[in-house]
């Protein structure tokens, strides 16, 4: 009897502790939310400042001009619905931010355990960084979103037909979000297959991939019909980021202005500019960069617990997204954007960011195990003593 009384208080703690980190969680996000809305309201947009421009010209979902359509076309229909585009732009992204916490809160409890997902939903309310690009209404959040969800079904226990449409499903919004998320998605697959042989999994995987491929498509067309160049958005990005590099912030006209291609970009100056150029971004990223993302230095410790946990475990699909979301950010991380500091913006970091929030999570949930099995052995060796 004594023994089913302690369980039961032993379950009603361990509920009202869930109680009391989903209350810290939504303070966290409304704390960040209301301060960035007062602090950043009226920062001036950066990406994200001819959103409004694009929205009022295109026609049709695919016609976003310059920029990936989903994010164009969430802004054309609250400009449909009268709203103002600065403050629908904020909005938007604020609510996108929220809707990524209470999701990684869902993925990390369903992949990882319920204290890791409550730590790391945490962690990523509670990060600035995160407010701040939500108020400039930065790409790289819309598209964290259906990412999540591509890596949360890809990495379902048992393939299905479902899991591989639903990945497809948010494979393509990704993409239509940011396009660069396609090397994310082409990763995570791969990485899905190697260490070992999914029942099924090939199959999914294709499923997934062609459709996909089957929803960017058209906009690919479209830029291809338009522009004559399929990644022509994609290649002038990477034209100024060739010239910030080799020019820095010098007139255009004395610039090159033709549209660049990866391989292009990637081997600008040379086979050996190109392996210097991936070190110097390993490092800028980890040295600089990533710690500066994380905000919280103190979460360091917990991020490198979260690897340890993470490989000792086999729970390799954590360390699979965080490699796998920092990759579209090497290439650029030594260009000196900012001549004053180096480096790039840090929204170019919001993937592996998440990466970061999610390892940390769940390096605080298996060291609070460690510790209450040790604390547990040890008072329990006394007691029988």
């Amino acid at each position: 009897m004594a023994d089913k009384a302690g369980s039961i208080r032993g379950e009603w703690a361990q509920k009202l502790l869930g109680r009391i980190n989903l209350a810290l969680v939504a303070m966290a996000l409304i704390v960040n939310i209301g301060a960035c809305w007062k602090v950043y309201r009226y920062e001036p947009l950066r990406e994200a400042g001819s959103r409004a421009l694009m929205a009022a010209n295109s026609r049709f979902i695919f016609d976003s001009g310059l920029a990936e359509p989903a994010p164009v076309a969430a802004l054309k229909a609250a400009m449909a619905a009268g709203a103002d585009p600065d403050a629908a732009l904020r909005v938007e992204g604020l609510a996108v931010f929220a809707a990524v916490t209470w999701l990684t809160l869902f993925v990390l409890a369903k992949r990882v355990g319920r204290i890791a997902g409550l730590m790391g939903a945490l962690f990523l309310a509670a990060n600035p960084y995160m407010g701040f690009y939500a108020m400039q209404g930065s790409s790289h959040l819309y598209a964290l979103f259906p990412l999540l969800l591509f890596w949360y079904y890809l990495t379902a226990p048992a393939a299905s037909a479902r899991s591989a449409l639903l990945a497809g499903l948010f494979a393509g919004l990704a993409c239509l979000s940011r396009l660069d998320c396609a090397f994310v998605i082409l990763l995570l697959a791969g990485l899905r297959l190697a260490p070992r042989r999914v029942p099924g999994g090939l199959r999914s995987i294709a499923i997934a991939l062609a459709l996909c491929a089957a929803l960017t498509s058209p906009y690919l067309a479209y830029q291809g019909a338009r522009y004559g160049n399929i990644f022509y958005g994609q290649e002038l990005r990477l034209r100024r980021w060739a010239n910030i590099d080799r020019y820095g912030y010098r007139p255009a006209g004395d610039v090159p202005s033709s549209p660049l291609g990866t391989a292009g970009f990637v081997f600008r100056n040379g086979p050996s500019g190109a392996l210097r150029g991936l070190f110097s971004g390993l490092w800028r990223a980890f040295a600089h960069e990533l710690p500066r993302a994380l905000y919280y230095k103190f979460m360091m410790v917990l991020v490198f617990l979260g690897f340890y946990a993470a490989a000792a475990l086999k729970k390799n699909f954590l360390i699979f997204f965080f490699a796998a979301a920092l990759l579209p950010a090497i290439p650029l991380a030594p260009i000196r954007q900012f001549a004053a500091t180096g480096g790039i913006e840090l929204r170019y970091y919001l993937w592996a960011l998440w990466g970061m929030c999610a390892l940390a999570g769940f390096g605080f949930q298996e060291t609070l195990g460690w510790l209450e099995k040790t604390l547990g052995e040890k008072y329990g060796a006394a007691g029988g003593a």
